[in-house]
């Protein structure tokens, strides 16, 4: 009795890196033989340039062969398969002598022996120093390798700049497949905080100016040769000085505004403090570092500080007109609201306020408390300014004391002169009656 059996060989063809697998390029295929024969399973495609593993039953089964194009070769030899497997140059899988546990299927891996090998920068990088980026993929193939920097441009970068901080990406492009791996570079500048600040005189006054990276923070004795601050005010171009120094020598004391820093070799902060913000804080503020290469790096941050402004004061008595200006000194830009909160008993607390400049024709003592001003940015807070309201009643309990105090003198001042009064009446009758009295 002829015994006839399929025997399913299927062949899928892989390129895979270490990292992942790009795209079958076979299919199945079924072949029928009988008990006894041989067979050879070939592959569709050329693999002299690749590693081939021969499964069965499943992908990652059990492993029946495997040669890679270095010259590599070997078969499984145990009870099933003994004497039974051999490879050919194709590379072929010869089974020979087949019996019957061995029909099934048979499942063909096609690898490639690339790496992928990068080496990141072990320190932060100074703006003006060399960048060198290693992306080196080791293979007998030789696909394309570019880079990719953070604004998604090819570049490769000899020196560095602050521009190339960010995520970079290595490119291998093999067979018109992609593979991305990402590399982190380093490139020391002032962080990416807000360069527009926003406080109020009710507030302290910081200025940001923060160094990244951390990692940096240490190298600053030995990297950076100066470091100055400037200022310009809000309503002249004159440039100030306000520090300048170096890590390795004293201070140069100039600061004519009162302003402080900390001791930036520890955390790479070179923010400039005051307790309190004041109208005259408003304006450009400049931070400039010069690192020992030559190569210099600033950051300007625009300072706006709001003020609530009463006329004629904050000290009224009911009934007076009042103007309370809420400004920064100069125009605020169309997105940023100013909104008021006047106190909960005032006649205008249900109102919904949103001018710069308030006029209340009279004041009355239930507007007195804090009045606070808010410049807000969709729906957030920029900054406030407080201001509290002191409003006195017309006739308070001290006019009425002195209003009766003052009665009661003038009371007083009238009768002692009619009392002076009458009594110089009496010496003038009592005189002329001696005189009568003589002439008789």
């Amino acid at each position: 009795m002829l015994l006839v059996k399929d025997l399913i060989k299927s062949t899928f063809w892989f390129c895979i890196s270490t990292f992942n697998i790009i795209s079958p390029l076979g299919a199945d295929e079924v072949i029928y033989v009988q008990v006894g024969d041989n067979v050879e399973l070939q592959l569709s495609g050329r693999c002299d340039s690749y590693y081939v593993h021969w499964f069965f039953g499943r992908e990652n089964g059990l492993e029946l062969a495997d040669m890679s194009y270095v010259g590599r070769k070997h078969v499984k030899h145990d009870d099933v398969w003994k004497d039974k497997l051999s490879l050919s140059d194709k590379p072929s899988l010869i089974i020979k002598n087949i019996e019957e546990n061995n029909f099934g299927t048979f499942v063909c891996k096609v690898s490639d022996s690339m790496k992928l090998l990068s080496m990141e920068e072990t320190s932060p990088v100074i703006p003006g120093d060399s960048l060198t980026l290693s992306c080196n993929v080791e293979t007998h193939r030789k696909p394309s390798v570019f880079w990719i920097n953070p604004m998604g441009q090819r570049e490769y970068p000899e020196i560095a700049e602050t521009r190339h901080n960010g995520e970079w990406a290595c490119v291998v492009e093999d067979n018109g497949k992609e593979s991305r791996f990402k590399l982190p570079v380093s490139v020391v500048d002032f962080s990416s905080t807000s360069e527009h600040l926003f406080t109020s005189t009710n507030f302290p006054l910081t200025v940001p100016f923060l160094i990244t990276p951390n990692a940096f923070v240490q190298q600053i004795p030995t990297k950076i040769k100066s470091v100055q601050w400037f200022f310009i005010p809000q309503t002249s171009s004159d440039r100030q000085s306000i520090f300048s120094i170096s890590p390795k020598n004293e201070p140069q004391v100039e600061n004519p505004r009162g302003l402080n820093y900390e001791n930036f070799t520890k955390g790479g902060n070179f923010s400039l403090y005051r307790k309190l913000s004041s109208v005259d804080d408003r304006g450009n503020y400049t931070c400039s570092i010069t690192f020992t290469n030559g190569f210099t790096i600033s950051r300007t941050v625009l300072v706006e500080v709001l003020q609530i402004i009463p006329s004629p004061g904050t000290d009224l008595i009911s009934g007076q007109p009042l103007n309370l200006s809420c400004s920064t000194g100069g125009p605020l830009g169309p997105d940023v609201q100013v909104i008021w909160f006047p106190p909960k008993t005032s006649s205008l607390a249900k109102d919904e306020l949103r001018s710069g400049h308030l006029m209340i024709p009279r004041v009355g003592t239930e507007d007195s408390g804090s009045w606070r001003c808010e410049l807000r940015r969709s729906g957030a807070t920029l900054t406030s300014a407080v201001i509290t309201l002191k409003i006195e009643p017309i006739l308070t309990v001290w006019m009425m004391v002195t209003i009766c105090a003052a009665a009661v003198i003038l009371i007083l001042l009238l009768a002692l002169a009619f009392t002076l009064f009458r009594r110089r009446q009496r010496k003038m009758r009592h005189l002329r009656h001696r005189l009568c009295k003589c002439e008789t």
